[in-house]
Parts: C-alpha cells; structure tokens; sequence
C-alpha cells in the first residue's frame, strides 16, 4: 500500500503544474469525486442531510459537511465532518459526531481528446475531534486517483481509484468507483454509479443514483439514493444537499 501512496502523490507532482481554473463544481451528490477543483480563494460549501436505513432501525446524518477553499487554480483545501442523530435503544435519540478530517486536492491533468482530466486527493481524519465509538482511534490517511472522461456534451464517465484507512484495523481498504452523469438539460442532470471497497476483512458492492439541478450560477441542490447490493432490503439510504460557492473572488 505504500507503494501506491508513492504512485499517487508521483503522479500529482508530474501533472500538477498543467491545471488550469475550473468553473463551478461539486463533489456532492454520491460516493466518488470528481477531479475538478475550486477556483483559486473561492470558498464553497457542501451540506446534506441524509437517512440511513441501517436495517429498519435509521440513522439522520445532518451533516455531510464539506468545506472547499481554492488555495491556487490548481489545488483546494478540504475540511469535513458528519453529525448524527440515531435511536439509542430506549426509543429516544442520541447525536454524534464522527470527528474532523483535513485534506486536499489537486488538478493533475485538464484532459485532452481520450486522456481523461486526472486529480490526486489526500485526506486525513483526526481522532479525539469527535464522540466516542465514532471518531478514528488513530490518524486515518485516505488517497485516491480521480477521473473524468466527457463522451459527449451530455454524457461523461468518471472514475475513482484510492485507498483508505480506517484507523483502527492494520492495512487499507481499496476504493474503486465509476460513474456515468447525464446533462439532461444546462441546469439539470443525473447520475448512475458503482462503488466498491475491498479488503481482506470483507467487501462491499454498493450502487448509487440521483438528481442534480442548479438554481443559480453558484448554487446547486441534489436529491440521491444508495443501496448495498448485497443486503439491498436493509441497506439504503436518502439523501439531500446543496453546494453553495460562497464568493468567486476572479468574476
């Protein structure tokens, strides 16, 4: 695993200095990423509210929150945390949350004919910034590769490769991720995805589908849904969200 870490940040120091500014961008609806990043001292901010189905007894996580800071045209700092509410046993509800996690990413590659566009993404989530038997135990390192193939002006696949710790257990998870998004029209969209953690403790297979739509020129409500594939009956979840690009210091 560590040779992957290496192969990662080596191919973020090779294409970094050919990034260019991206116009508006969100990570969020779904599990993988895109490669785009903020303009350079934009602040934008990523919130949802989603419910788990977590085997008929639910879950509301308030938060997915994610904070993006454009620190040049081609790299952009990440700051996120998730609270929960959930039912404790005693048909009351208790709230949590999972701790703080830090990262960057960086734009490796605008893309050019068949060469997809290509981001390098670290993230590391910090123990003791979050309630217990939900924060890490100890630093948990994330790394990924992200892709993005536009087919036509209307259909692009995207793809993610990375791999995760979760601070805890010895060794890492790999993450493998593809999504096919649909420009339904200039303000609406949609996506379809797969996405799959594999490790030597277990796998998963899980799939998700949603909405987007923009109500403005910076922001952009979306509306998803996931499934695990393989206990689809009590593995699901719904959720909602908005991006908003707070300031665009360079329009």
């Amino acid at each position: 695993m560590k040779r992957l870490f290496v192969l990662l940040a080596t191919a973020a120091a090779i294409f970094g200095a050919t990034a260019q500014e991206a116009e508006f961008t969100a990570d969020r609806p779904g599990a993988s990423t895109g490669p785009n990043v903020v303009g350079h001292k934009v602040i934008q901010l990523e919130q949802g509210i989603q419910y788990d189905g977590d085997g008929g007894r639910g879950q509301f996580t308030f938060s997915n929150t994610l904070l993006r800071y454009g620190l040049f045209d081609c790299a952009e700092l990440r700051l996120g945390g998730d609270a929960f509410i959930y039912p404790n046993g005693n048909k009351k509800w208790s709230a949590a949350f999972s701790g703080l996690t830090l990262g960057t990413k960086i734009a490796c590659f605008e893309g050019r004919g068949a060469i997809p566009a290509a981001s390098f993404m670290a993230q590391l989530s910090f123990p003791k910034t979050g309630s217990e038997g939900f924060a890490v135990e100890h630093l948990a390192p994330s790394v990924y590769l992200l892709f993005d193939n536009p087919v036509t002006d209307w259909f692009s696949i995207g793809y993610n490769v990375g791999a995760e710790w979760n601070g805890s257990l010895p060794g890492a998870s790999s993450f493998v991720a593809v999504c096919f998004g649909f420009s339904i029209t200039d303000r609406l969209g949609c996506f379809a995805e797969s996405y799959n953690y594999f490790s030597k403790y277990g796998h998963t297979y899980a799939a998700d589908f949603g909405l987007n739509y923009m109500v403005g020129k910076r922001v952009q409500l979306d509306l998803a849904a996931n499934i695990d594939l393989q206990n689809p009956a009590q593995c699901w979840a719904m959720s909602f969200g908005v991006a908003w690009q707070i300031n665009n210091p360079k329009k």
